[in-house]
């Protein structure tokens, strides 16, 4: 670290490290001692963000892996993907959910994708669903390139295809604001992952005006994202309080049928 700080400190005063002065390299040996290196900071966030998956891999709801085994046994096509407004990633979560999901979308590692269209913004600045709209577009994107990669991998193993299949999204999230109102912006079928009271959701508190204890929303953000639900109330397509009723919610939504 300490090398590194003078060859840039030389470098910044066109001068080499062995003509740096004393107190120079006296307040560099300071700096060094104190600062920790990326490689340090590095290491800390890829064992935090392992342990984050695992924990999340630990307290999956009982029924989650089970209703999405349905919904690909239901339907032999589908793509199922994730959409998220973090870094969590199932495809990360290789003892549960990677198995079970085609691919993913964040919010925190796309921006790099989509930075420079003119639609971005960070997501604590959102007040309107169309502003969420470049994420859904992303997904559909990246949902229609699986769906064309699984066809031609079918094709090239001369497995037989359905020729008759017509693209539809369904969009299935606890977030009024985000889940519904974003998502349907985009043509979405959108379902409502309203949960009974044991299984501890706390998505439901953002409506209350309330938040979690570990969310950073400031009150600003709860009265945007408050406002943001309110608006999305229309654009439930299906609820569910039970994660077990999510293959037959999407069978009804796929034939046309909704029981909201």
């Amino acid at each position: 670290i300490l090398q590194t700080k003078l060859k840039q400190t030389a470098d910044d005063w066109a001068t080499d490290v062995d003509d740096l002065t004393a107190p120079v390299i006296k307040s560099a040996e300071k700096w060094a001692r104190t600062t920790v290196h990326s490689s340090v900071v590095q290491a800390v966030y890829n064992a935090w963000e392992m342990e984050r998956h695992h924990a999340a891999e630990r307290h999956l709801f009982p029924d989650a892996i089970s209703a999405i085994k349905q919904i690909q046994s239901d339907n032999p096509n589908v793509i199922i993907g994730a959409v998220t407004d973090g870094s969590a990633n199932p495809m990360l979560m290789v003892f549960s959910l990677m198995p079970l999901f085609d691919f993913t979308v964040s919010w925190e590692d796309d921006i790099a994708n989509v930075q420079q269209m003119e639609q971005f913004q960070e997501l604590s600045a959102v007040d309107q669903s169309d502003e969420l709209s470049w994420i859904y577009r992303l997904a559909v994107q990246k949902g229609k390139e699986m769906s064309a990669l699984t066809s031609e991998i079918k094709k090239k193993n001369d497995e037989e295809e359905d020729e008759d299949i017509e693209w539809c999204w369904v969009h299935v999230g606890d977030d009024l604001a985000y889940d519904v109102g974003g998502a349907a912006t985009c043509g979405a079928k959108t379902v409502l992952v309203d949960l009974s009271p044991e299984y501890g959701q706390t998505a439901r508190l953002r409506l209350e005006g309330k938040v979690p204890e570990w969310s950073t929303e400031t009150e600003d953000e709860l009265g945007a994202h408050k406002k943001m639900s309110a608006n999305a109330m229309d654009k439930v397509d299906a609820r569910i309080q039970t994660l077990s009723q999510l293959p037959e919610v999407i069978a009804e939504l796929l034939n046309g049928k909704s029981d909201e």
